[in-house]
């Protein structure tokens, strides 16, 4: 009996670990990050998913009737939001564009698919609104970078 709750203790102190690890994979400062800088009483922001692979998160964030998607990057502890786009940010082809390695790329695409299928049609449409991408500057304020869905070079 000792022996079986002894691997029990060790079976779940191990899923622990991990979900620690999972939970500390840097979505939550990036979360943060997005609310520091979007977040105002008059226009709530709201973070849908976050996924993080490696240095590079896509976050699907809606504000009033505006919604997209945020390409955010880490550079040691500390994350910085590169881009917002539309629905060129789901592509993996896109994030390799961006930098972001062909593993975590698709794997980026792939995992946001999986947790946008988790949320209600009606909020996922709202991810697709923002046109064009544009670069985030630290203050927040927007520059365009693809005002026309032109590819990315």
């Amino acid at each position: 009996m000792r022996l079986v709750l002894s691997s029990f203790a060790v079976v779940a102190i191990s899923a622990a670990m991990s979900m620690g690890a999972r939970a500390d994979d840097g979505s939550d400062a990036a979360r943060r990050l997005l609310f520091e800088t979007f977040d105002k009483p008059e226009a709530r922001l709201f973070v849908d998913a976050v996924v993080v692979e490696g240095d590079a998160a896509v976050a699907d964030w809606r504000q009033g009737d505006l919604g997209g998607r945020a390409f955010l990057t880490r550079k040691n502890d500390g994350w910085t939001i590169a881009l917002c786009g539309g629905d060129a940010l789901k592509d993996s082809a896109t994030l390799e564009r961006l930098g972001v390695s062909k593993t975590h790329a698709e794997a980026l695409s792939r995992r946001l698919a999986a947790e946008e299928k988790r949320l209600s049609p009606d909020v996922v449409e709202h991810f697709s609104r923002f046109d064009g991408m544009a670069a985030v500057e630290a203050d927040g304020s927007h520059s365009p970078v693809d005002p026309h869905h032109k590819p990315i070079p």
